[in-house]
């Protein structure tokens, strides 16, 4: 069964990567092209993507005291600790005269898996597992709690800390390295919908290279410049999309049709006498851009099948299948638009060895032949996907 590779692709209209001017007096970056919604905004500073509420480290704390730890039962053996907004909780640690770091990191991963927990110069160190914006964890006071400090948990607690080298009530936080931002409106711009990101504060780095990743409308959109169609390869899974079947036969017919006749450096047959038409449709002999078209088209149907019949005699090893076959050009009909006599909608149907019917229409005159919708916004007759 022969392929392609697929190159008509539904457009996302989705913007990558935009390198985009930044006011460092106002703290606004500039979109090129105007998104679609705030959702679709993604920000990038010096390459790193900035979340709304802005970009934090991750919480960290060091023990102050280093190995060998010296943790005897009833005496210092546990931890009060709280993650995030949970209630606090005791610890049991692991006790030992001679206990190495390594060991009581080991130990206290299986006892709280919410954190990392690694070993660095010797001192157990406590990480979130994520940046974060806020307190991550901390280590309440028992003595908030327990007034009296009559509680045996409260001494054993308080001498725990004491042997880790942890200050009570201490509270860690990640450190915010980048701003927030937000969608406002465009100040500089005479068109009242338009929106700019406003940093939250000022870059610490005051030449950041700033990028904006986003999804404009279609009308904005360089991929299909409207027409809801993108023509570029797809990787799917590590490897390039490929067309077959019906699928095949409409590209490749589209590549025929839309392509001058002549212009291809090795082969001068591929291609059609469409495009040169285009220009004289607006003339005296407007009432033959019908029949020109027609004709244009036809010949280039003929043509394709023509070459398509080469290959399954000359290559039998691609094993054309019956839907990709082109078996007969069911018919054709042209419409000039009222409006604009440089302008046609065409409509084809091919009918496949395989007997589908392939309905095609395309608009003639257009920079784009693929700039047509049913009213409501949906892209051009694709069969695939």
């Amino acid at each position: 069964m022969s392929y392609d590779f697929a190159l008509e692709q539904n457009c996302s209209h989705q913007v990558l990567f935009e390198k985009s001017a930044f006011s460092l007096a106002s703290g606004h970056v500039y979109f090129e092209r105007q998104p679609a919604s705030q959702q679709s905004v993604s920000l990038y500073i010096n390459g790193t993507q900035v979340p709304q509420f802005g970009l934090y480290s991750y919480a960290e704390l060091p023990f102050s005291r280093s190995e060998p730890y010296r943790i005897h039962p009833g005496v210092n053996d546990l931890l009060y600790i709280g993650i995030e907004r949970g209630i606090p909780k005791f610890i049991q640690l692991l006790t030992g005269s001679n206990i190495k770091a390594n060991e009581l990191a080991l130990d206290l991963r299986r006892k709280i898996p919410e954190l990392q927990i690694n070993v660095v110069n010797k001192r157990v160190v406590f990480r979130s597992r994520s940046q974060f914006n806020g307190a991550a964890f901390q280590f309440p006071d028992p003595r908030w709690t327990d007034k009296t400090s009559s509680s045996p948990f409260t001494s054993r607690s308080l001498e725990a800390f004491k042997t880790l080298g942890i200050v009570p009530g201490r509270v860690v936080t990640g450190r915010k390295i980048l701003p927030g931002w937000t969608l406002v409106k465009d100040v500089t711009s005479p068109i009242e919908t338009n929106v700019a990101i406003k940093l939250d504060s000022v870059l610490p780095n005051m030449q950041p290279l700033i990028q904006v990743s986003y999804v404009t409308i279609a009308q904005n959109c360089r991929r299909c410049f409207g027409s809801r169609i993108e023509f570029d390869y797809n990787v799917v899974n590590g490897s390039y999309e490929t067309v077959k079947d019906t699928d095949l036969l409409t590209q490749e017919f589209d590549k025929f049709l839309f392509t001058r006749l002549g212009s291809h450096w090795k082969w001068s047959w591929l291609g059609s006498k469409l495009m040169d038409h285009i220009g004289g449709k607006a003339n005296s002999t407007r009432s033959l851009a019908p029949a020109m078209i027609t004709l244009d088209v036809t010949q280039a149907y003929k043509t394709y099948e023509n070459i398509k019949r080469q290959q399954e005699q000359n290559f039998p090893f691609q094993k054309i299948s019956d839907a990709e076959m082109p078996n007969s050009f069911d018919g054709i009909n042209v419409q000039s638009m009222q409006n604009d006599p440089t302008t046609a909608i065409v409509s084809i149907s091919i009918k496949s060895r395989s007997r589908t019917s392939i309905p095609l229409r395309r608009i003639i005159g257009s920079s784009n032949p693929f700039y047509l919708t049913d009213g409501s916004g949906s892209p051009p007759f694709l069969p695939r996907g």
